[in-house]
Order: C-alpha cells, then structure tokens, then sequence
C-alpha cells in the first residue's frame, strides 16, 4: 500500500498527522514507499467493521488516539466520507475534523475525489476528552456514492460503517440530557430564499433556502405567516422541509417561495406536528430524552396560529422526538419579522 499526499488543499492536514492511502495515483498525488498497519477494514456491503481503543492502554495525557482505517469498493466509486460522534450513548451527532486545509464539502463530509476512488487509508486522529472519565466515545465513519445524510447512513451508501470506540471504562450513564437549542430566531421568508427560515435538529443551526442542495438534508422545518388569501387564517407557522412549498401558497397552486428550486432538489424532509397539552412550565422541566418518550407520533406536517407560550410536540424525519416553546413572535411577513423558539430534542 502506498501511502498518498494530496498536494495542495491536503497539505496542511499532513503535517497534523493526517494521512491519506491509496492503491493508485493520478496527476494530483504525491506518492513514497511507505506502508501502513491497518487497524480497520471497512469494505463495501460490510457494516460490521469495530476496532477499540482502551484510554487506559495509552500514554498519560494523550490527547488523541491514530487509528488507520482502509476503505475498499468493488463496484462503486467512494466520493465522500461521513463520520459521526456518540458520546456516553447521547446518540450520533455529526462529527467534522478540525484539521486546517483538509479538503471538505459544505456539509461538513470529507472531498474523496482526489483519489481514484476505490481503495482509501486513512490515519485518523480521534480525540480523547479531558473531561471524560467512563464511559464510551464511538465514531462511525462511512464512505458515500455522493452527498449522504450525517442521519441516515443509508444515503448513497457504498462502504461501511465502520466504528472506532474510545473506551474509558466503566459504563455510560442509563439516560442521556436531551439536546437543547435556545432562542432560536426562525425569520420570515423571502420569496429569493435568502431569508434563515429553516432550522436543523442535529445542531440548532438556522439555514437559508438559497444556500442549495448540499445543506438539504440538514432542514427539518422552516417558519412563515400566513396573512392572505387561502392561508388568511394562518398567522404564525411551522411546516415540515417537505411540505413547507405547497403549505405556503396565498392561492392553491401558487408557490411563494419555490424551495425545490431554490434548494436544486425535491429530496427534504417531514417533520410532524402537534400542539401539546404541556405547560411551558412543564417544558422547562423536561431533561432526558426518556422524558421524551411519551410523545405519540403526531400526524400533521405543518401547524397553524402559533402563540407566546404555546409547547409544540414533533417527531422529525429519523424518528427523534420532540418539544418546541415559543417564546416570542415579531411582526408578520415582513423583512426583519421572525419566531423566537426554544426546543428539545432526542
């Protein structure tokens, strides 16, 4: 196995420790003699590759463990790579290196198309966190035909997952907190898209339309006010990714703000809603995601005639449930109007 240096956007990323493989090379590739020891497979079709790293095996103090991990296609070239973090088993969150000049895609995954495609090794660094002291840290790492889903491995899907497990001893904890986004201000949209009216539950952040199909997966549901026309009575509202363009239409048929066009893509995604009979007194007290558990699946996509205080209960695309609270609604369909929420999430 020669070991690759991808020359430019690369270079900074391997004088961190960074190490890119390959069994071949083309134009944009440095390549020496050196061989790696692999410690993880992760071929195509194969989700059962583990490797785990005890902390109490290394060096006192180490702030990072190097795993080398090999990934193989037969059939489908390998464009991105994903990873994702599970800490003390609180769930997979996205997980992006902090490596300056690693070559990455806008939503965060790893750019492979330097490389030919089918065979890549990696020499990863992953992190041990100073303030951790039992427990476990997996990662799962996976290989992409294209733009995936940090959410859903199975989008365009061709090697993996695999798992790297940083093992602290002891046990996790029985529950883990939910996720907390405060004050969240979801603006009134602009018919240009460029208005931060969608919001992501893997993270909090706010999103504009216009920012395009490779930040699509991360929409989960977006604002507006219906104020006219068929949706007069309206007012304040929220309404799943998917359904967000037929929701808000004055007249049937009429879209105001085109999202599938906007965005380069129809692939978004459903989130439901309900109004829930919780006080906001009860939603402050909500704390682990058990908490969460007795939320039914709601049926609707969109809600309608929102107010200060009301708790909102959902289930967004990947099953998560949760709670909104509203905390504040300024203006109407203005530039500058918006919705202030709090929300917890599994």
């Amino acid at each position: 196995m020669k070991k690759l240096k991808f020359v430019s956007l690369m270079i900074a990323a391997l004088f961190m420790g960074f190490g890119f493989t390959s069994c071949e090379e083309d134009d944009s590739i440095l390549t020496s003699g050196e061989d790696e020891e692999v410690e993880l497979n992760i071929a195509e079709g194969d989700n059962s590759a583990v490797t785990t790293i005890y902390v109490s095996d290394l060096e006192p103090g180490a702030t990072s463990a190097d795993v080398t991990v090999n990934f193989t296609s037969a059939d489908s070239k390998m464009r991105r790579l994903y990873m994702t973090q599970n800490i003390a088993g609180a769930g997979y969150e996205k997980y992006e290196l902090e490596i300056d000049g690693l070559d990455t895609k806008g939503d965060g995954s790893i750019d492979l198309s330097s490389g030919e495609g089918y065979d890549f090794t990696f020499t990863i660094p992953f992190p041990v966190l100073s303030g951790m002291t039992e427990g476990t840290v997996e990662y799962q790492l996976w290989a992409t035909s294209g733009r995936g889903d940090y959410r859903d491995v199975e989008n365009s899907l061709v090697s993996g997952p695999g798992k790297v497990i940083i093992d602290y001893g002891g046990t996790n904890p029985a529950t883990s907190p939910v996720k907390e986004y405060t004050a969240k201000i979801l603006a009134a949209p602009l018919a240009d898209g460029s208005s931060e009216t969608f919001i992501s539950l893997i993270d909090g952040e706010l999103y504009r339309i216009d920012q395009g199909e490779e930040y699509a997966a991360y929409w989960d549901f977006g604002y507006y006010y219906g104020a006219s026309g068929d949706i007069a009575n309206h007012g304040p509202s929220l309404a799943s990714t998917s359904t967000y363009e037929e929701t808000f239409q004055v007249n049937a048929g009429t879209s105001i703000v085109d999202v599938d066009g906007i965005a380069g893509t129809s692939d978004l995604n459903n989130c439901f809603f309900a109004l829930s009979t919780m006080s906001a007194t009860e939603f402050d007290a909500i704390e682990t995601t058990n908490d969460l558990e007795v939320i039914a699946t709601p049926t609707g996509q969109s809600i309608n005639s929102l107010e200060i205080n009301d708790v909102i209960e959902f289930e967004d695309n990947y099953g998560n449930k949760g709670v909104i609270k509203v905390v504040d609604i300024v203006g109407t369909y203005e530039l500058g109007d918006y919705i202030e929420l709090d929300i917890k999430v599994q």
